[in-house]
């Protein structure tokens, strides 16, 4: 059976290069054609991939590809190779690429819902997350260092951003939840889609991927110094972030920028509107042992 893989050399330690990924898939009896997410080739493969789509690397490239084949139909198999890996996380994908192979026979078909933050003059799809405030630095500043993958990353990462927490001022933003007015003043703000986002930080426990709904989760100003401890060992407890559900939020930037999934861009002046779209995009999750 041929399959398209795309596959990230960049993710996580480089453990496992094109040549490791392309034997694996042999050997489980699939004929895989490859394409490096980081290649020339990218846009052209992705024009007419096959029925079952294998992605290798870390969150960067699965939402890069997940958001490319939504509405389209294929059925996705996701192989966590990155540093923080939260969208395979979501789904309950966490072992190595080879026992998520071995187990694809026994597979389940999981629904992965996809975000759309919509303008007047434009709209782009979300698998993760839209956000403000310091996770926008952390993705700039992020950028101009220029690393980008390696085992210590999710470490560097949390690190970096308790500094920028730490020196953040409050937003200038409107919010409507659902029709609601929220007035809080507020450090920051994420609409997830996923529980966990950026350097493994579990801000939404009680997001589900496959539902239809979104999570707000926003920083209060007065708890800053919450935060900032939280970020020191987020694994210990519950993040201080307030939450609420929602099916459509209505966000004014007024001029800030904001992160979509992991790209930075300009919010401009208009009210943007942040929902789910209808169709998922069906990823082959592990299945029951038995």
């Amino acid at each position: 059976m041929e399959v398209s893989l795309f596959h990230n050399p960049k993710a996580g330690d480089g453990d496992w290069p094109a040549d490791k990924l392309v034997r694996l898939l042999e050997m489980s009896g699939f004929a895989p054609v490859h394409c490096s997410t980081r290649s020339k080739e990218l846009e052209q493969a992705l024009e007419n991939p096959h029925d079952l789509v294998v992605i290798a690397g870390g969150d960067g490239a699965v939402a890069e590809i997940v958001r490319a084949l939504h509405g389209r139909g294929h059925t996705v198999v996701i192989l966590p190779t990155g540093s923080s890996n939260n969208i395979a996380r979501a789904l309950g994908i966490v072992e190595e690429p080879r026992h998520i192979v071995a187990g694809l026979a026994k597979a389940k078909r999981t629904p992965l819902r996809i975000g759309v933050v919509e303008g007047p003059e434009w709209s782009r799809n979300f698998v993760e997350a839209v956000g403000m405030g310091p996770l926008v630095t952390a993705i700039e500043q992020g950028a101009a260092g220029g690393k980008e993958h390696g085992s210590d990353l999710v470490g560097e990462r949390r690190d970096e951003l308790r500094r920028i927490v730490a020196d953040c001022e409050p937003l200038e933003v409107s919010l409507t939840v659902d029709g609601k007015r929220l007035d809080e003043k507020m450090l920051m703000l994420e609409v997830m889609n996923l529980p966990m986002i950026g350097p493994n930080l579990l801000l939404a426990p009680e997001a589900d991927p496959g539902d239809a709904h979104l999570d707000v989760a926003w920083l209060p100003a007065a708890k800053r110094r919450s935060m900032l401890a939280w970020l020191k060992d987020p694994e210990a407890r519950g993040s201080p972030l307030q939450r609420k559900k929602a099916e459509r939020v209505e966000l004014h930037p007024q001029g800030g920028s904001l992160h979509v999934d992991d790209t930075v861009v300009e919010g401009g002046e208009a009210t943007l509107t942040i929902r789910i779209e209808p169709k998922p995009v069906i990823v082959l999750t592990p299945g029951d042992d038995e």
